[in-house]
């Protein structure tokens, strides 16, 4: 069995990297990567997933997190959801593109019935790719079978978008529908947006030298294991697979080798809140940067 140690704070499968919406500023190609690449990666089928998933052992406050890409695009998704052990309880990352009517029909509410104080299936809202509309009637739906969902928008640097953010915002909090806004991080009209544990980690022009790990598991489409996302996007330096036989969470807390500090994708190095929604948080410890002094 994997069992998660207690400063483990996440837990994640990326079921596919493909996705059905096409955001200019998706973070899972903040360096610059392809979609079309990613998505062409291979990939798990949904017994293999419902193998790996059987492996771990959870505590009460630390779900499984499906997430992509869109992870309802997996083949077999529904089936994947049904067939693993009870006991698993997990979170969705959506955009809330599949037919509701479907999933209602085909997930058990059980599977995402957790106390938290976030919804378990967290949408999230892109201007100009998904439909508020849409969402909020989907939403409602939803709810009315059981489920609870959130909503999330970026609080884009666009005065424009962020206006249209926040109105939406305000319109779904009169339908009784949470609707919550995240920063906006990485790269706009050559400023970058964030707050960042560590300098010079996010869109750098010098890549340097230095030694990080996780405190989060975190598994490719394909069951490789990655000590940060930037490396997971990019396919590089899986330190294991999720199926291999003497694969244990101490492996997580390993100090690694990376040379390429200076790409580091926001999520791992932003300042955030943890799974209890404690702010102060950040995904990844790095020390020894080559040519930063005092880190």
């Amino acid at each position: 069995m994997i069992k998660p140690k207690e400063d483990h704070n996440y837990v994640a499968f990326f079921l596919t990297l493909a996705c059905n919406l096409n955001c200019s500023y998706c973070i899972n190609l903040h360096n610059g990567g392809s979609r079309y690449t990613q998505a062409k990666r291979q990939q798990f089928t949904y017994k293999e997933w419902i193998e790996a998933a059987n492996r771990l052992e959870l505590r009460d406050d630390l779900p499984l997190t499906l997430q992509g890409g869109e992870p309802t695009l997996l083949k077999g998704f529904d089936i994947f959801i049904r067939e693993v052990k009870p006991e698993i309880k997990m979170d969705l990352l959506t955009n809330m593109m599949f037919d509701v009517e479907w999933f209602i029909k085909n997930i058990p509410i059980s599977r995402f019935d957790r106390e938290a104080n976030y919804a378990p299936i967290r949408v999230s809202y892109h201007p100009g790719q998904n439909k508020i509309e849409d969402l909020i009637y989907k939403t409602k739906k939803m709810e009315d079978a059981g489920f609870r969902i959130g909503l999330f928008g970026i609080l884009h640097p666009d005065e424009e978008i962020r206006t249209h953010i926040l109105h939406v915002q305000e319109q779904a909090l009169k339908e009784g529908i949470d609707f919550r806004t995240k920063e906006f991080l990485g790269e706009y009209n050559g400023k970058l947006y964030g707050t960042f544990k560590y300098p010079q980690s996010v869109a750098s022009q010098t890549l340097r030298e230095c030694k990080c790990r996780t405190t989060e598991l975190l598994v490719d489409p394909n069951g490789y294991t990655y000590k940060c996302h930037s490396d997971l996007y990019a396919g590089r330096d899986p330190y294991a697979n999720i199926l291999d036989k003497n694969f244990s969470a101490d492996m997580v807390d390993e100090f690694r080798d990376c040379f390429v500090y200076g790409d580091c994708n926001p999520c791992d190095v932003k300042v955030k809140t943890n799974r209890f929604q404690e702010y102060g948080h950040t995904s990844v410890e790095i020390k020894d940067i080559k040519g930063i002094d005092g880190i």
